[in-house]
């Protein structure tokens, strides 16, 4: 009985110590943990200041995924991949949908881009846009780190994010696809897809200028019909004087 209840303290202690080297980790260790017995589920939208060790088979963490529109951060440890929150976009007019939702956007991750989008309109109310920054850190946005270490890829989040979430990516292009169909289909696309029309087809076939009609000159006579005949007949041997019915040949 007594070496039973030995064990199972024993293996107590053992899964407490593992639990605390699983936890008492910090990504900017020399060395992390290796021995690991169960790997996390990966999590789409991290918050606050969590870690997680995920297998490095995970297509997910491979591409340091995450719903949270973050950028590359410079980061003076070539092994540490450092990601800052972007925040999120909402209507200033803090409009919703007709199903009730708001307008939450995914923030651009070029900088010219992201400037370029506060400056169009809410795509629900044509109202202005607004970026709301990421403060969840101590005033700053919220960081997540990423390390590749053996058959393991380990994360950790500071900070907890201050705002809403933004769409997704996925969502973010569904949304793009919408609005770029209902502009080919607008009243205007069409109206100007016409006019080129016509203006192709009008390139591809000049039209011809009609030729001036010739008009007969008042002023000239003109020969009775049965004219010809007689001034045949007469005019076939030149004579010095030429023939008295001919009519004169107009100078150069």
């Amino acid at each position: 009985m007594l070496k039973g209840a030995d064990d199972s303290v024993m293996e107590q202690e053992d899964s407490a110590s593992q639990y605390g080297e699983m936890t008492s980790w910090d990504i900017n260790d020399i060395k992390l943990p290796q021995h690991v017995s169960q790997t996390d589920w990966f999590q789409e939208w991290p918050d606050s200041y969590v870690k997680h060790i995920y297998s490095s088979e995970d297509k997910n963490a491979q591409r340091h995924h995450s719903s949270w529109a973050m950028r590359n951060t410079n980061n003076h440890n070539s092994r540490i991949l450092k990601k800052s929150c972007l925040g999120v976009v909402v209507c200033g007019n803090d409009c919703s949908t007709l199903d009730g939702r708001k307008i939450y956007l995914r923030p651009a991750i070029c900088d010219k881009a992201r400037q370029k989008q506060q400056r169009k309109c809410c795509p629900n109310c044509n109202g202005p846009l607004q970026l709301l920054s990421c403060r969840g850190h101590g005033g700053y946005p919220v960081t997540n780190f990423w390390r590749h270490e053996g058959r393991f890829i380990f994360f950790q989040s500071k900070g907890a994010h201050d705002h809403p979430r933004p769409e997704t990516k996925l969502e973010a292009e569904a949304r793009r696809s919408i609005q770029k169909a209902k502009t080919a289909f607008s009243p205007s696309s069409l109206r100007l897809k016409r006019v080129q029309e016509i203006e192709s087809l009008t390139g591809a076939m000049p039209t011809q200028e009609p030729s001036p009609l010739l008009l007969p000159n008042p002023d000239v006579h003109m020969p009775p019909a049965n004219f010809g005949g007689e001034f045949s007949k007469s005019c076939q041997e030149p004579r010095p004087g030429g023939c008295p019915g001919q009519l004169p040949h107009p100078r150069a």
